[in-house]
This record gives structure tokens, C-alpha cells and sequence, in this order.
């Protein structure tokens, strides 16, 4: 899903329906377990709740979310965090934009954002990723990389690759 500037603001999950019902203009395959990333963010995705960073989180490098959350959480997974992949809504200059992004989750839905130190998102829909072997620590999003994409659209995730935290979509 590419970078949209929305002035409306109807929220990411109003946006996710938006695309979905787009997509119902194209021929589904039946055998694929979604037919779009906006069916698999409907079916299995979760939204978070956007709280204020630790006191010490310090920025990471920009631009480099997949990695960044992923090294975040392989390194604070004692306490519980996993890396989590979607679309988040961040306001510039008055406009909102959504975009594909990566972030951290805590065990209490919380989000903790290694990469956007100097603003918050608003808004995070995405897929809560409980097992760390999945977890992109040399870039690369799960949902944003094409091969990797197509993968997961077709066959879905494996068994108990979603972490229960934050809110069910349904």
C-alpha cells in the first residue's frame, strides 16, 4: 500500500476497509489465504494504543523501521515486547498520512516506536508477530517486501505466529 496523504482522517481502520473494498473489483484467488494485505490486516490484524515513549528511548535510524523495531525487540524480548508490521497514521503540516510501518508492542497493547522519536504516530494497525525467527532483524518488512508479501497472501502465517496483544480488528 503506498504513502496517502488523508485529510479526513477517518482513522486507519476506515482507511483498511477503503482499500479492501477497492480490491473487490479484482479477480480473488481461491486458493490464496487473502486476497490483498488489506484482507490480511482486516482478518488477522490488531490496533495498539499509542502511549509516550520510556524516558531513555532514544531515536534509532530513520527510515529503517523493519530493522529498528526488529533489533528493539530481539533485545528488550525479556520484557515482553514483539515486533509488530502494518500501516500507522502520522499527522505533517496538518495533513494525516498513512503509511507501512514497524513498531514494538508491549504485553498491554501499548506501542513503543524505536524510529519516530520526534513525533508520534496517531494511529497503528498491524499484525503483533510473536515468533522471532520471523522478525526482519536485517531490514525488509514482512508485509513490505514483495517476495515475502506474496508468501503470506497466498499461504497466510504459520501457527501461532501472532502474538495476543492489542485489539482484534472484528
Amino acid at each position: 500500500m503506498a504513502p496517502n496523504v488523508d485529510r479526513a482522517h477517518p482513522g486507519l481502520l476506515g482507511i483498511i476497509r477503503a482499500y479492501a473494498e477497492q480490491d473487490r473489483g479484482f479477480e480473488a484467488r481461491p486458493d490464496w489465504a487473502y486476497q490483498s494485505s488489506a484482507h490480511l490486516l482486516l482478518a488477522i490484524g490488531r490496533q495498539f494504543t499509542v502511549a509516550p515513549p520510556p524516558a531513555d528511548m532514544a531515536g534509532m535510524p530513520k527510515r529503517l523501521c523493519y530493522s529498528n523495531s526488529a533489533r528493539y525487540a530481539t533485545k528488550h524480548q525479556a520484557e515482553g515486547v514483539v515486533y509488530a508490521e502494518g500501516l500507522a497514521l502520522i499527522r505533517m503540516g496538518g495533513a494525516a498520512f498513512h503509511l507501512p510501518h514497524a513498531w514494538v508492542v508491549r504485553r498491554d497493547g501499548t506501542v513503543l516506536d524505536p524510529t519516530w522519536d520526534d513525533r508520534r504516530g496517531e494511529d497503528y494497525v498491524g499484525v503483533p508477530i510473536a515468533d522471532p525467527a520471523l522478525w526482519p532483524v536485517d531490514g525488509g518488512g514482512l508485509f513490505s517486501d514483495f517476495e515475502q508479501a506474496l508468501h503470506l497472501l497466498r499461504f497466510g502465517l504459520p501457527p501461532n505466529a501472532i502474538a495476543d496483544v492489542g485489539r482484534p480488528l472484528g
